[in-house]
């Protein structure tokens, strides 16, 4: 009973911390992104509330209205003597704004919703180059780990066979610490790889919405569009980005902010009139009374003048974040194009032609160790530089998509 018991309780750890996996190309883990990203959706809701400071800055105050009625008339000894003989009055004032105050207010909200969907896009700029560089970063550490598992597949065979010829004691014991001590390393890195792909996995289930392991089964044509030998001319590039940089137009949409603010903050100091009627059935003149009330402050001591001068200030703050924000632009494409060209060698160096060569030589040199017409010098020394080959030819097209990536994320264009 003991023994089913156990095997109840290990079945249904299985059954709880068995993670499932799911296959996606590039296109589909961008589609879950745009459906399924928080950050996304708490940024839409911006846009939608700064669309709506649109319709609030438009609206007019409410108007006001006042009630006024006796309490106690000490000749007639009544309380609330509001009848025919009695007092009560009414009145009903509006606020009219001079100075062009409605107009400056709603042209810096809609100014305002265009800097929230501005930052909406760049937000989405921003996630999409998380999205596609952890996608095929995820992809190339597979990739590195499976050739890694297939690399100590073949050692477990060999250092087997080794145990047995060492106690059979037909070959030394240093030939099999050997053997393990290769093993050993390649089990340290596949320990190493096996981290970062929990990390990417975290990172893209969470940019794509999923709670499941993403395996990045990426399309051919996906694939091969960062591989297509271009001519990348950074002049031409920079144009595009100066063009195109949804932070570049939020640095410019902030100085057209900036200078409507100063234009309102001006017409704050044009007083505002108070134009209202009142009627008062006994307490004026005559019976009946009608009148018209008119109110306007007197621009004595506050002329809205410390309002005025921050704006001012404010202005030229932007004016000057525009301009670094240029340079900044300038800068990212000059440095993302010398990237992408230094990803691109190395990737050519290492062609596929020399990889399928270096893999048939692998099986030849294992097949002639196994056979015993090689050395165990020989054997190791091959297997240590095609291991370190395979690690960097997956390290290379992984750092030659990002740098891609780049190239489409600072110029905001679809480079590739």
């Amino acid at each position: 009973m003991r023994t089913l018991g156990f095997l109840f309780f290990f079945l249904l750890a299985l059954d709880i911390y068995a993670q499932k996996d799911t296959t996606l190309t590039l296109n589909e883990s961008e589609s879950l992104f745009l459906k399924n990203n928080l950050e996304l959706l708490a940024a839409r809701f911006n846009v939608d509330a700064a669309q709506a400071g649109i319709i609030q800055a438009r609206t007019w105050e409410n108007p006001n209205f006042s009630l006024g009625m006796n309490a106690y008339n000490p000749e007639r000894k009544k309380s609330f003597d509001i009848g025919s003989e009695g007092e009560k009055s009414a009145g009903f004032d509006q606020l009219i704004h001079l100075g062009g105050k409605k107009r400056n207010e709603v042209a810096m909200a809609r100014s305002n919703a265009e800097v929230a969907s501005l930052e909406f896009a760049d937000l989405l700029r921003n996630l999409k180059l998380q999205l596609r560089q952890t996608y095929f970063s995820l992809y190339y550490q597979n990739m590195s780990y499976r050739s890694i598992m297939n690399q100590l597949g073949n050692l477990d065979s060999l250092i087997i066979a080794h145990q047995i010829q060492v106690l059979n004691g037909n070959i030394p014991m240093k030939d099999l610490v050997r053997l393990q001590s290769l093993e050993l390393n390649l089990k340290n890195q596949k320990t190493q790889l096996y981290e970062n792909i929990i990390g990417y996995q975290s990172k893209l289930s969470l940019i794509t919405g999923l709670t499941l392991n993403i395996v990045p089964v990426p399309l051919p044509g996906e694939i091969i569009v960062y591989q297509d030998d271009k001519v990348l001319l950074p002049d031409t590039l920079n144009h595009m980005a100066l063009a195109n940089r949804t932070d570049l137009k939020i640095a410019q949409k902030q100085v057209e902010v900036s200078g409507l603010n100063v234009k309102w903050q001006k017409s704050l100091a044009v007083p505002d009139i108070t134009i209202g009627a009142l009627w008062d059935q006994r307490g004026g003149t005559f019976k009946n009374e009608v009148g018209l009330n008119l109110g306007i402050p007197l621009p004595l001591w506050n002329r809205n003048q410390g309002n005025i001068k921050i704006a001012r200030a404010q202005l030229s703050e932007a004016s000057v974040q525009q301009s670094i924000q240029s340079n900044k632009v300038t800068s990212e494409v000059l440095q993302s194009v010398k990237k992408w060209k230094e990803a691109s060698a190395n990737y050519r160096y290492l062609t596929k032609s020399y990889l399928q060569n270096l893999e048939d030589v692998q099986n030849g040199i294992f097949t002639n160790f196994k056979n015993g017409n090689l050395s165990l010098i020989e054997f190791t020394d091959f297997m240590e530089s095609y291991h370190s080959t395979m690690m960097q030819y997956y390290q290379f097209a992984q750092n030659l998509v990002n740098a891609c990536e780049e190239i489409n994320f600072t110029t905001n264009s679809k480079i590739f």
